[in-house]
């Protein structure tokens, strides 16, 4: 078997497969999916990155704005994982899914639903792994059309129909400006805690490059900045349901992992009236859902925009190298010390972006992991 195994034919498994193998060290990327980029796949038609193209790609392989957009669709990127794959020949094993990781004899047993897998050195990736549903009073009997936005994939079923979306958050925001820019008969977003909005760009440039400047600031100083670009961009948006969040972007990506919901129009079509907001959800009774203002109301459809779990634990939950949240405590090329060999990838974000923090991680494994192996010889 190979000396490494990755696990998710995803960016970040690939990059990591990619530069391990650039620094010769045999892999293969163990894939429940039957193509890479399986979770990419899934997501809705009008998906976009929020960072740019060129600040994307991973290593050995860089993306142009010729052959790209300046902020690349789904297909798009899609595409590029797959051009990706082929360009550094990476061996992945698909249809394949990886039930549980353990160590042994100074290496790791990779158990999966075919066979087991034996390997010096094990990289887990998988950052949105499974969708997450609250479990509401009434969820399942609701009588109206609910699902994860997870399941969302264009517009069309939802013309002149009334919507609700629960979480006004990067994908929740999106969601509901494609479902009012795509006929939906009336948009309401369901918020519990408002969110910290950011554009794609400020001034012409990608709001990704402001953040790798913010990064090295304190974080009460880039909490102050962002909310004050915030500010300027969208102005006072408390008339329209939405407060200033209460705790501030750098806090909220350093603390929970969370990313800003970026505007592609969202704000707009809020102010216009074609989005509104109303008080979070608490429950649901036959047709009606109950808010936490104690109203109904009666979609006729409702999508979940409540995010998703790493879905790390039943694979390593064991080794005691998870945090309460289940993600992982160590990410890149460090170590958790119950589990030398073992690394994560992908679970990082910061202000500039999330898939440009994967090229730094799997160029510091591939350190790590070559390290390792001269100490050994």
């Amino acid at each position: 078997m190979a000396e490494a195994i990755v696990l998710g034919a995803g960016t970040a498994g690939l990059a990591a497969a990619a530069t391990l193998r650039g620094a010769g060290v045999d892999v293969v990327v163990l894939e429940r999916g039957e193509t890479v980029g399986t979770s990419w796949r899934g997501r809705y038609d009008g998906l976009r990155l929020n960072t740019t193209g060129w600040m994307s790609t991973q290593p050995g392989c860089r993306a142009t704005r010729k052959r790209y957009d300046e902020f690349p669709s789904r297909d798009q990127w899609i595409g590029y994982l797959a051009k990706y794959a082929e360009y550094h020949e990476i061996e992945i094993l698909f249809g394949t899914e990886v039930q549980r990781v353990w160590s042994r004899n100074s290496g790791w047993n990779v158990e999966t639903d075919r066979e087991e897998f034996a390997a010096r050195f094990v990289v887990a990736t998988g950052f949105d792994h499974a969708p997450a549903m609250p479990d509401w009073p009434g969820r399942d009997a609701f009588a109206g059309d609910l699902i994860h936005s997870a399941k969302y994939g264009n517009p069309e079923p939802y013309i002149g129909r009334d919507v609700l979306v629960i979480g006004p958050g990067t994908t929740g925001s999106e969601v509901a400006y494609l479902l009012a820019r795509g006929g939906a008969g009336r948009v309401r977003v369901a918020c519990r805690t408002p969110p910290n909005l950011m554009p794609r760009k400020i001034l012409g440039a990608s709001i990704n490059i402001s953040g790798i400047l913010l990064n090295r600031a304190p974080l009460r100083v880039a909490d102050h900045v962002s909310w004050l670009a915030q500010r300027m961009i969208f102005g006072d948006l408390r008339a329209y349901g939405l407060p200033r969040a209460p705790d501030g972007l750098a806090t909220v990506l350093r603390e929970k992992q969370q990313a800003p919901a970026y505007d592609s129009g969202f704000v707009r079509f809020l102010k216009a009236g074609r989005i509104q907001i109303v008080p979070a959800v608490v429950g649901f009774d036959g047709h009606s859902v109950l808010l936490a203002d104690k109203t109904r109301i009666q979609p006729r459809a409702v999508i979940a925009a409540t995010g998703y779990r790493r879905g790390l634990e039943p694979l390593v939950g064991h080794l005691g190298v998870l945090d309460n949240d289940g993600i992982p405590l160590v990410c890149g090329g460090r170590q958790h010390p119950k589990a030398p060999g073992l690394f994560f990838t992908g679970y990082r974000v910061d202000l500039s972006g999330q898939l440009r923090l994967m090229r730094p991680d799997a160029r510091a494994i591939a350190r790590a992991v070559k390290r390792q192996r001269g100490r050994r010889r």
